[in-house]
């Protein structure tokens, strides 16, 4: 089981990044974000093979730990593995940091679980809008997204678990 620590966003954000992936749905390109009944997220941390019972205890310690914040989608970036994936990416605010060291943290026990790419100094803080997108459509999709992108003011307002096989919400709680 494959099991994702989240932070999410308001309303409006979410209503906002859901939009881009909905105008992504319609060019058939890629991963459907919006057909996946996914939410729009910054991750910290995917484990693998973990009780979940164990993160479902650890997260009311992250929450209780990490006040409600603001960040800025101003940018657009890539990761062109064999299939690429398209992304926002936030501000760079202590406050995202802090919330990724703390969670790492808390869950060091459990370290060996963690995939690398999000390992404190490997992990790189986005947000996907594309997911599986073939390297030579990668052109189109940003295309997509950059005729009428503006910058998305988001307040991360609460950290969730969720199961990636198949995609099911373990839990959420809001930040202070």
């Amino acid at each position: 089981m494959k099991i994702a620590l989240n932070l999410y966003f308001d309303q409006k954000a979410e209503r906002q990044i859901i939009a881009i992936w909905e105008r992504l749905a319609r060019i058939k390109v890629g991963k459907c974000m919006s057909c996946s009944n996914g939410r729009p997220h910054i991750t910290l941390a995917i484990y693998q093979d973990v009780n979940p019972d164990i993160l479902k205890e650890k997260i009311n310690v992250i929450a209780e730990k990490i006040p409600g914040f603001e960040l800025k989608f101003l940018q657009i970036g890539i990761f062109p593995h064999n299939k690429g994936a398209i992304f926002l990416a936030p501000s760079l605010k202590d406050e995202l940091f802090h919330s990724h060291r703390l969670s790492h943290t808390e869950l060091q026990e459990i370290s060996e679980h963690c995939w690398d790419y999000y390992k404190p100094h490997s992990w790189y803080p986005h947000c996907t809008l594309s997911l599986e997108t073939p390297l030579n459509d990668i052109p189109k999709v940003i295309q997509e997204i950059i005729k009428d992108f503006q910058p998305i003011d988001v307040k991360v307002d609460s950290i969730g678990l969720v199961s990636l096989d198949p995609l099911e919400y373990l839990t959420e709680i809001k930040l202070k």
